[in-house]
């Protein structure tokens, strides 16, 4: 059911490790405009995303609740709870969350998956099942913030990088 989002997320994931490759820890707190945050707040967005995504399947949260305060939706750069937590903890909580989940949907019951959702805040959009949820945060919700850490790259002076790991 979920063949599609899976290689797409790995392929998502592979981009991520191009994008934050090249970056120290101080890179990370680097607010290159107004209103865009820096790597460290969208990774950690990502981490923690990925332990919502996960409790759909009865997963437990991988992440402390501190970095949810921190990364979670609503929550900015900004916020005065930001937790520093390292590149590599933030990649690795990452690439974890992310290989379970695809894991989990290999077992998704369809029609659970189909059953709509409960989340307020996407009401009002196109997607209505808890499956086009779980797509959403395979696919299309981490493809926006790795478009913003592209477009962090460029705005601190940094080079492009290959959209996956054989360079494509």
């Amino acid at each position: 059911m979920f063949e599609h989002g899976r290689a797409l997320n790995e392929f998502l994931v592979n981009y991520l490790e191009n994008l934050v490759r090249d970056l120290e820890e101080p890179d990370l707190d680097l607010p290159p405009f107004a209103g865009l945050n820096p790597p460290r707040w969208i990774l950690g967005h990502l981490a923690v995303n990925n332990d919502y995504a996960l409790r759909i399947f009865g997963g437990r949260f991988q992440c402390p609740k501190e970095w949810h305060r921190s990364y979670a939706r609503g929550t900015t750069s900004s916020s005065p709870t930001v937790v520093d937590a390292s590149k590599e903890l933030l990649m690795e909580r990452i690439r974890s969350g992310f290989a379970e989940l695809r894991q989990r949907t290999e077992a998704a019951d369809p029609d659970a998956m189909s059953r709509p959702h409960s989340i307020p805040f996407l009401e009002a959009t196109p997607i209505k099942t808890v499956g086009q949820v779980v797509t959403h945060l395979l696919t299309t919700h981490p493809a926006t913030h790795l478009g913003q850490l592209s477009a962090w790259r460029r705005a601190t002076g940094r080079p492009s990088v290959s959209l996956g790991s054989e360079g494509t």
